[in-house]
């Protein structure tokens, strides 16, 4: 059974807001949804290829004077409808999540207590300052956003990124305690 493309529905998500560049694309990801999901262009370029491929999207090339042509990406109507069946289909598998620290810690009777209690402390500080920016988009978001219609869906994208970090920073604070009395 082959993989789903979830980039491809990365993709017809934002082109269902309005046609974009490449460019436009990752930029629109790095402003949006980088903190749950991230592409690379060496995956959007490929994708906008295939979605064109399939007739899920167009391109208008653009002529721009003295750079490369510009290509401009719009959504079809099949395209819409692919992406709104994705998004009526039941998720099937929890994503398994990688986390270089984890891994560090399952290993972590090879390295000492302090030098343990240390990478979790650091990683707590990554953490923390990762929840000031989610509550810096928060804030963005009620006192600039709220009357955009896509503002509901936003704050509990946001609201689930922000619930992890609090439990993540309270598992920290739960494992230091805990190596402490080692």
């Amino acid at each position: 059974m082959s993989r789903e493309n979830k980039t491809m529905y990365t993709l017809l998500g934002l082109l269902m807001y309005s046609p974009l560049t490449g460019y436009e694309i990752k930029r629109s990801i790095e402003n949006s949804i980088k903190h749950f999901w991230q592409e690379s262009y060496g995956q959007i370029y490929p994708t906008l290829k295939k979605l064109v491929d399939l007739e899920f999207a167009v391109v208008q090339v653009e002529k721009v004077d003295g750079k490369p042509d510009r290509k401009l990406y719009s959504i079809t109507e099949k395209g819409r409808v692919e992406f709104i069946n994705w998004l009526k289909k039941p998720i099937e598998k929890i994503p398994i999540h990688k986390d270089e620290l984890l891994l560090k810690i399952f290993y972590g009777q090879n390295l000492t207590v302090e030098e343990n209690i240390e990478q979790i402390v650091q990683y707590q500080d990554k953490m923390e300052d990762f929840l000031d920016t989610l509550n810096s988009t928060e804030e963005y978001l009620v006192t600039r956003r709220k009357k955009d219609p896509n503002f509901d869906y936003w704050m509990l994208t946001l609201s689930h990124g922000q619930l992890i970090v609090k439990a993540t920073i309270q598992w920290c604070e739960e494992s230091i305690e805990k190596l402490l009395k080692k």
